[in-house]
């Protein structure tokens, strides 16, 4: 049975149901985290294997309030350059968080203006992009789970 317009989030290439739209989040092999041009988080995909735990107690609240102190400075200096326009992507990544190699990457969000629309954190473990080497082009099935 189709679902009713009015219950579709029409985007400019197409359009999902909620539920369509949270199981792609949940399926995606990356965490994503949404931050609005007044730096508060206003999403995180609802991974059940989240590398960085985050509560729904983060919605809401001021980003530099979801980084340790350690990071707060760093993060304080991404969000100025991003609405300033000096930079749009940034990219972090570790060797030794629970034994995975993770990449961490922010991403300036802007309109067709230009302008500051917020900030995208993409967090994915990339140890088995890591080692990949040479070509693969047949069906391999990966790990279900």
């Amino acid at each position: 049975m189709d679902q009713p317009a009015n219950d579709l989030i029409k985007l400019s290439t197409g359009n999902f149901t909620v539920e369509e739209l949270e199981a792609i989040f949940s399926a995606l092999p990356a965490e994503v985290s949404f931050v609005d041009k007044n730096d508060i988080v206003r999403f995180f995909s609802n991974k059940p294997d989240r590398l960085f735990l985050r509560g729904k107690g983060a919605l809401g609240r001021d980003l530099r309030l979801c980084h340790p102190p350690r990071f707060q400075a760093v993060m304080q200096q991404i969000i100025g350059d991003f609405k300033s326009g000096k930079e749009d992507r940034v990219l972090f990544w570790r060797s030794s968080h629970k034994d995975k190699f993770i990449s961490i990457e922010y991403i300036a969000l802007r309109n067709e203006n230009k302008e500051y629309l917020g900030t995208l954190e993409v967090v994915q473990d990339i140890s088995d992009i890591r080692i990949l080497e040479g070509d693969r082009q047949e069906l391999v099935y990966t790990k279900k789970g």
